[in-house]
């Protein structure tokens, strides 16, 4: 059976160690903060916390997918040495990153036609990416091939659900989520938004809170009812870790079988949810859709 690697980007927001270790390779994504585009994953020398102590700050940062040739760069050696590549990252929805990658792996069919290039599109965005490509390298490990990772990609893009919230409505504005009006007057009035990535990948807003609270318990019970007993729930947030830890302990009293992981938002996902946003992710093993 020939060897395959799985490849993802900077969107996934699972641990760089985890990920060397699991032989999964990340091709980056850019944000910038005024000056020249800069990679995350960004080495040993990058600091989270800095990148929204600026963000609060009032700075204002714009994020953008590689170059063709870049991710070429980097998938090139990877045929050269005989591997097959899956690729799935950030949701075709929020990213020209998709794209990218496609016309890249068109590009290198050309050069290695003995190879296979598969370009899936993971409708999924941060630890939900994250629980799609740790399922891909558990499959990988257990000795499942190339298709049969394939079609787990295929299949589990369907019922990953993710809900979040977040305390700056103006990042959303930005963004082009909700008017800038809506923007102004949730500010004032505390309405905080309940949002939802969908199996197609897109956001949508599923409802409203009154109270950064509220907000946030509604998004342990949207998870919860999604993910039931005995599921994986995965947090990120964005530079907000009490409030994961307040999302965390709901559901860990809820539900005390549940494994519940907390982790942070990179850079490109929190230039445009901003500071204080908070996300939930679980698989819906129950789900049709």
């Amino acid at each position: 059976m020939r060897e395959y690697r799985i490849l993802t980007d900077g969107s996934c927001d699972l641990a760089q160690a985890w990920l060397a270790e699991h032989r999964v390779t990340v091709l980056p994504l850019y944000y910038s903060l005024g000056g020249s585009p800069l990679p995350y994953p960004g080495g040993a020398s990058f600091r989270l916390g800095e990148f929204y102590s600026v963000l609060r700050g009032g700075a204002v940062v714009t994020t953008s997918a590689p170059s063709i040739e870049d991710c070429k760069s980097l998938m090139r050696p990877l045929l050269e040495a005989g591997y097959d590549l899956l690729y799935t990252g950030l949701a075709a929805h929020l990213s020209g990153m998709f794209n990218v990658v496609r016309l890249a792996a068109m590009d290198l069919k050309e050069e290695f036609p003995g190879c296979r290039i598969a370009v899936l599109d993971s409708n999924a965005a941060s630890l939900g990416l994250g629980l799609l490509i740790e399922a891909l390298v558990t499959a990988r490990e257990s000795g499942q091939d190339f298709e049969a990772a394939c079609e787990i990609c295929r299949t589990m893009r369907l019922h990953l659900r993710h809900y979040f919230t977040v305390s700056d409505l103006m990042h959303l504005r930005r963004g082009g989520r909700i008017s800038g009006s809506a923007a102004v007057v949730g500010s004032v009035l505390q309405i905080m938004p309940m949002l939802y990535l969908s199996a197609q990948g897109q956001i949508e807003v599923t409802g409203k809170q009154r109270g950064r609270k509220n907000a946030l318990r509604a998004l342990a019970e949207c998870v919860a009812e999604a993910a039931g007993a005995g599921a994986k729930v995965c947090i990120a947030h964005a530079d907000a870790a009490e409030d994961a830890a307040f999302v965390r302990d709901i559901l860990r009293r809820r539900y005390p079988g549940c494994e519940v992981v907390v982790g942070e938002i990179g850079p490109v996902l929190g230039a445009h949810c901003g500071p204080g946003g908070v996300a939930a992710f679980t698989t819906e093993t129950n789900s049709t859709s």
